[in-house]
């Protein structure tokens, strides 16, 4: 159950993003959205999609679950040479364990931005 406190901050967190990144993160389903959108306004075509899921046990275990799913034209993919659209989610994963949920995901924000 002590995961139940970071969830509902992060819960609301995901509205504080996009407030102050409005042109950058969209919650497409709205305040229950279960994906929050990632464009970048200088790289048409690309974007970054957070999956959220959070489930409960029976027994009241909280476990949240985070995906990433990155999205890039074609044309743009031959310039990609470390293969971030091949290992972005296990990239992201890795920065999960380190950094924790909101600081990974502030900083994949402040990356698109640039």
């Amino acid at each position: 159950m002590e995961s139940v406190g970071i969830l509902i901050p992060l819960i609301n967190r995901r509205f504080v993003w996009q407030e102050k990144y409005p042109d950058v993160v969209s919650l497409p389903e709205g305040c229950r959205s279960e994906l929050m959108i990632i464009r970048s306004p200088q790289l048409p075509g690309t974007s970054t999609t957070i999956f959220w899921k959070i489930d409960v046990s029976m027994e009241g275990v909280v476990k949240p679950s985070l995906e990433l799913l990155l999205k890039m034209p074609d044309q743009a993919r031959e310039f990609d040479t470390k293969k971030v659209m091949e290992n972005g989610s296990n990239y992201f994963q890795s920065l999960l364990k380190v950094l924790g949920v909101e600081a990974s995901i502030e900083g994949l924000i402040r990356t698109v931005c640039l």
